[in-house]
């Protein structure tokens, strides 16, 4: 009785936080980013204010959140697949689990409100430009101690540049949110194949450190 009673409670934290990001993605798409206030998405959500600061720190971490943790178990998820696999195999195999699900939807979401509003754009760039941090770390995780610091810091600029305009151009692409997702998908893989045509693996060891 104790597991079903702590699984029920989970699930409900775990919906309720669900609400307060697509509450909060909501506010930002209908009415801009100057709109997004604790009252507004608790308001949408259903919930008291009180209880979105249960949940997050900060109103702008509604919005972040989730996709911050998507982009860390990604990294995870890169870093624990077979150390003999190539980085492009490696990256794709996770890439192709998550398109289809909500965190690439969001990162849409938030892509076309960053279409309309230049308030949203430095908001979102000033995120990007963090997870593009969080990536470069993990890619010295994968490489090694012996990676060279300026392959993994170009790799991570280029491949979370790519991620980013492929998100861009899906969006741009079609207003049809099934037709973008598709696009999405399809252009990620071919975005995998352009980088990973340029960045050669084998010259990610720091010179000087080969056998």
């Amino acid at each position: 009785m104790t597991v079903q009673i702590s699984g029920a409670r989970e699930r409900r934290k775990l919906e309720t936080r669900a609400a307060l990001t697509a509450a909060a993605i909501q506010v930002l798409a209908e009415e801009g980013l100057e709109a997004l206030t604790a009252d507004r998405i608790a308001e949408i959500a259903g919930v008291s204010r009180r209880t979105l600061f249960n949940y997050f720190a900060r109103v702008e971490d509604v919005l972040t959140a989730s996709l911050e943790a998507a982009t860390l178990e990604t990294i995870d998820a890169i870093v624990a697949r077979p150390a003999d696999e190539p980085l492009r195999a490696s990256a794709l195999v996770v890439l192709e689990e998550l398109v289809d699900g909500p965190v690439f939807a969001q990162a849409r979401e938030l892509e076309r409100a960053a279409g309309r509003s230049a308030a949203t754009r430095r908001f979102l760039l000033e995120f990007e430009d963090r997870q593009r941090e969080a990536l470069e770390e993990g890619l010295r995780r994968r490489l090694g101690e012996e990676a060279d610091p300026i392959y993994v810091a170009s790799l991570a600029a280029a491949s979370f540049g790519a991620l980013c305009a492929v998100t861009r151009l899906a969006v741009e692409a079609s207003s049809d949110e099934a037709e973008a997702a598709e696009l999405h998908r399809t252009w990620i893989r071919r975005a995998m194949e352009h980088l990973f045509a340029g960045f050669d693996e084998a010259a990610a060891v720091r010179p000087g450190t080969e056998d």
